[in-house]
């Protein structure tokens, strides 16, 4: 979505709306092992603020991936925003470098959001995806999903590294 930031500065104190949906198949290639299922949507605001105009906007997506300890199929709902000062793009940089991060790019009066919410997107996506909090995984002897199942293999199994550990401790 293209943002024509003219109108948002003609409205003086107003805040100025937008809402819109991206398709995320620009950041599909970069994404091992997860997709997408949906289009992004966003919702957030223009508004000024001591002579600078600010942008706000809640992100909403929705991705498919792989539980890393068990690995089940499992659907995740991610929330994010993103926020940050507008600023023409051929405006000279006297800014510091440490404020540089929370600048949002314009050019020639024209914003290009996707570019941005995908950014933010690609950046929000979770190291570990995990089908719940409470997953206890798969067996690392037999292979046997432990949220499904139990075995004994962990409770009869003992590395051969830490075997002479076993009598370090008395029993009582």
């Amino acid at each position: 979505m293209n943002v024509d930031l003219v109108k948002a500065f003609q409205l003086a104190d107003s805040v100025f709306p937008f809402e819109n949906q991206v398709d995320p198949d620009p950041i599909k290639e970069g994404l091992d092992g997860l997709r997408i299922i949906e289009p992004i949507h966003y919702k957030g605001e223009i508004y000024k603020v001591e002579g600078s105009y600010l942008i706000q906007a809640d992100i909403k997506y929705k991705y498919e991936a792989k539980c890393d300890r068990c690995y089940e199929t499992t659907i995740k709902e991610v929330s994010t925003s993103l926020s940050g000062r507008l600023e023409d793009n051929e405006s000279v940089f006297e800014e510091d470098e440490e404020d540089q991060d929370d600048i949002i790019y314009y050019e020639k009066g024209i914003l290009n959001l996707d570019e941005y919410i995908l950014m933010e997107v690609a950046s929000s996506i979770p190291m570990k995806t995990l089908c719940d909090e409470s997953c206890k995984g798969l067996c690392t002897v037999c292979g046997a999903d432990l949220n499904k199942e139990s075995c004994t293999c962990l409770d009869d199994y003992i590395d051969p590294r830490f075997e002479l550990l076993k009598d370090f401790f008395p029993k009582e």
